[in-house]
């Protein structure tokens, strides 16, 4: 989330409008709390996201035991 999608007006143009400086520190510290708000939920989804795409890989995911004698691929390099 960046700040310009919140659209975080700046001191000059707040003095413009008339607000007093309390106001416009109130008004900044709302703003910047509802962005780190939505970067808790997208780091949120990203997670959930992450574990749904590792729950669907172990299903079909075969777990073997090899021991040894048994013949298996070998990567050359």
């Amino acid at each position: 989330m960046l700040p310009f999608e919140v659209e975080v007006p700046s001191l000059r143009i707040l003095i413009e409008s008339g607000l007093e400086e309390s106001e416009w520190a109130q008004a900044r510290f709302d703003k910047l709390n509802l962005i780190k708000v939505k970067r808790l939920a997208a780091m949120s989804h990203g997670r959930l996201y992450q574990s749904r795409v590792k729950n669907a890989f172990d299903k079909r995911v075969r777990i073997r035991k090899f021991s040894e004698g048994d013949l298996a691929l070998k990567k050359v390099s």
